[in-house]
């Protein structure tokens, strides 16, 4: 938008001149789009049941969050819950019933902290006793459905962004989506964002260039210390996720709001 214009312009010039991200363990404060990456690429694609027993193997990997999991894996910390709600308006996967004919509905996927459902269809959610999330849909008529992201919901926290800010009193803050990378089980992985600024004292101080950040998705997840609250929140869409033999794109979305995340590996 026209408005954003004059500060896209003052942050390229913060980053002609700004320093790399440094090397180290810190308190990471990550911006709404990449907390909604951050969710479609651990949390998402990793709760995929079809994925999770097998059937992307040999394309786009398995999962390592397997059924022996369900209800026992400490996914993320205690303030962090996830539910699949294709019902809200709006969403880029907000509709009435998917491919086979389930209505949609809010499902809990991680419920404080703790992994209690996945992302399935009729089949795969007989397979381990459970209704389908009516998670199966196709991109058209002439393709078969599988098992897609929703609209999945990090449920937002009860403090402002600027709160959790003034909570850091030594961390980077990271905003933008560039780069991800993550491994075939969903469990390792590496993001990059546009600008990250170094936080003092509760306040953004010097900018830096081509902020980093890694980690395993348990272990990062369960570092979670803070999520802002619903004046922040925004259901971000992914228009073009990829997935399938024939390949298929599907529409998808992650609301989130920014998150505080504590001794994350930055930089490298």
């Amino acid at each position: 938008m026209k408005e954003a214009v004059p500060q896209l312009v003052d942050e390229i010039e913060m980053l002609q001149a700004a320093e790399s991200c440094p090397q180290k363990a810190t308190t990471l404060l990550l911006s709404g789009d990449q907390v909604s990456l951050q969710m479609h690429e651990s949390i998402g694609h990793a709760l995929e049941l079809d994925r999770v027993f097998g059937a992307e193997r040999n394309f786009s990997g398995t999962s390592f969050a397997t059924t022996d999991n369900l209800n026992k894996l400490k996914y993320a910390s205690d303030i962090v819950t996830v539910v699949s709600d294709s019902t809200i308006p709006h969403g880029l996967a907000s509709y009435g019933y998917d491919d086979e004919g389930v209505p949609t509905y809010p499902a809990e996927l991680i419920k404080d902290g703790v992994l209690v459902n996945y992302l399935s269809s009729r089949e795969t959610a007989a397979k381990i006793g459970r209704d389908s999330t009516a998670a199966m849909r196709a991109n058209s008529w002439s393709n078969v459905p599988i098992v897609r992201i929703s609209n999945i919901m990090l449920s937002p926290g009860d403090k402002s962004s600027g709160r959790l800010l003034s909570e850091i009193d030594d961390g980077i803050y990271m905003d933008g989506v560039k780069s991800w990378s993550i491994d075939d089980e969903r469990k390792y992985f590496q993001f990059g964002c546009e600008i990250g600024w170094l936080i003092k004292g509760g306040k953004l101080a010097a900018p830096v260039k081509n902020p980093t950040y890694s980690g395993c998705t348990t272990d990062f997840w369960n570092k979670c210390s803070g999520i802002a609250d619903r004046a922040s929140y925004r259901v971000w869409g992914t228009p073009n996720c990829g997935k399938g033999q024939p390949g298929q794109n599907a529409r998808t979305a992650q609301g989130a709001s920014p998150a505080k995340f504590d001794n994350i590996e930055i930089g490298g």
